[in-house]
């Protein structure tokens, strides 16, 4: 209580500026006269009020409807547009995103990133375009990711186990769970060299907490002056614990891999991702805050995309039993009976369940609300709103996902949607003009979007192909609940259990 008194007056004592600069400002800017249209704003906290519950990305889209797909808030001291419309997305990711492509600071994310020492939250610049080009190389390229592929073929088969025996102990299979499990044990073989099966710390507890945390309200974000408010209620030592304990996780690694390299080759191929961080410090070419953030980016970013893909995926399946049939019948008669697995080289084939995944990531982006960019230069947009310089900018991808003005029916799950937008075998999202946009677009492009979308696509496959699922005695499709819980990647609220059956040609 004592807070929010010390808060009310320090926000009274700074009304009659507040008011006297932002007059000013509006009859000198004429910008601020042409701005996009949005909801009426209070003094000092502009919208903010306006903003309900825990999910950025529904309470905008329930905005949109009324203002329109680009909408201007002011959130504090922070002016933010608000796009939710392909036309409008194409715009700022794509027509002017030279101008639209910084980063603005952000308390959560410049803690966990090391001081956005990283990829994904660096403001744009030539450091920003070096490391990118540098990852893509030595990280993303098709002959690093393929060199993992036993690495990948090792988890499906330990997934397909783990199933196995709930099925002989007649358990129920939290399918959520097993999805973070895959995805998780893969991305740290491919990035550490080993999983963290035997670790003496619960990493899904720190995933999620970390994920909380960069979805988290810190008033030093909105109003600077105010960030000792995030100190008084515990959240800034809140923040700081997730960071620790993600930070102990990498140097855990990385004393590992250094005690490592003394008994080992130094031109040792098939390196794991951190070796060549290591290689790439050593060099001069990485700072320590860089190979920690870029860490970062690859076990938080390259963890729960894909797992929620999945985890979505069999909830809307399960719904319609008639579509998991369809699925089942494609994935086992293109890769048959005697391999006992889907491979990676038997996706090609595989049309209904791409667009299965690509259908999911429509109604159910992983990144809902893309990472928060700043313009650099003032823009005109194609409706002639101008943004000025310094605007933060909110793509909102789950409602674009939903527009129906982009899609029919856009509520339905339907798979068949996409029937005639698949070319075979690409996984590119450039021919769906911003209608489809889960891993973003332009200069700031998830790079990391074709091992997303690999490993969604190779865990669902052998979901189909070697088990048949129902729901628990007792539940009905109606019964599924479909509610999101609060995160950067918005996973589902409620884990998905189901009962699986061995299945057996006949």
């Amino acid at each position: 209580m004592l807070v929010l008194v010390l808060s009310l007056l320090f926000l009274v004592a700074l009304l009659s500026s507040l008011l006297l600069a932002g007059g000013r400002e509006a009859r000198t800017n004429p910008a601020i006269r042409k701005l996009p249209p949005g909801p009426a704003k209070l003094p000092i906290i502009g919208n903010l009020h306006q903003i309900r519950g825990n999910l950025l990305h529904q309470s905008l889209w329930e905005f949109s409807k009324q203002y329109g797909p680009l909408m201007h808030l002011k959130l504090g001291q922070v002016s933010a547009i608000v796009v939710s419309s392909a036309t409008l997305a194409r715009d700022v990711l794509k027509t002017f995103d030279l101008a639209c492509c910084s980063r603005p600071h952000n308390v959560s994310t410049s803690q966990l990133s090391y001081g956005s020492s990283d990829i994904a939250f660096m403001p744009y610049g030539e450091r920003w375009s070096q490391l990118r080009k540098l990852c893509t190389v030595e990280f993303f390229s098709a002959r690093k990711i393929n060199s993992f592929t036993s690495v990948r073929e090792d988890e499906i088969v330990r997934m397909a186990k783990h199933i196995s025996s709930r099925i002989s102990g007649s358990l129920t299979v939290n399918v959520s769970e097993l999805a973070l499990y895959f995805s998780c044990n893969t991305t740290c073989r491919m990035a550490f060299g080993r999983d963290i099966a035997g670790d003496d710390f619960n990493v899904y507890d720190v995933l999620r907490e970390a994920q909380e945390m960069l979805a988290s309200f810190f008033m030093a974000d909105y109003f600077p002056l105010l960030g000792w408010v995030d100190v008084a209620t515990g959240k800034k030592s809140r923040l700081r614990k997730s960071f620790l304990k993600l930070d102990g996780i990498y140097q855990k690694f990385i004393d590992r891999h250094l005690d490592a390299k003394t008994s080992r080759s130094e031109s040792e191929e098939n390196e794991d991702l951190l070796d060549v961080l290591l290689r790439l410090r050593k060099d001069g070419q990485l700072t320590e805050e860089n190979l920690k953030g870029i860490l970062m980016n690859i076990f938080i970013g390259g963890t729960d995309t894909s797992s929620s893909v999945v985890e979505w995926a069999m909830a809307e399946l399960i719904r319609q039993p008639e579509l998991m049939k369809r699925a089942q019948e494609e994935v086992r008669s293109c890769v048959g009976r005697s391999k006992g697995k889907v491979e990676e080289c038997d996706l090609h084939q595989l049309q209904y369940l791409k667009r299965i995944v690509k259908e999911t990531m429509r109604l159910h982006s992983p990144v809902p609300m893309l990472i928060h960019q700043e313009t650099m230069h003032p823009v005109t947009l194609s409706d002639g709103c101008q943004i000025p310089p310094k605007t933060m900018i909110y793509v909102n991808a789950w409602a674009i996902g939903r527009d129906p003005d982009a899609w029919e029916r856009p509520e339905v799950f339907d798979p068949d949607r996409f029937v005639n937008m698949v070319s075979p075998g690409v996984n590119s999202f450039a021919h769906y003009d911003f209608k489809l946009i889960p891993f973003g677009e332009g200069r700031r492009i998830c790079p990391g979007k074709n091992l997303g979308m690999l490993m969604a696509e190779v865990a669902l496959a052998n979901l189909l192909y070697s088990f048949d699922w129902q729901l628990p005695p007792g539940m009905s499709e109606e019964d599924v609940n479909m509610e999101e819980a609060l995160g950067l990647t918005v996973r589902r609220k409620h884990a998905l259990c189901l009962v699986a059956a061995k299945f057996e040609a006949n």
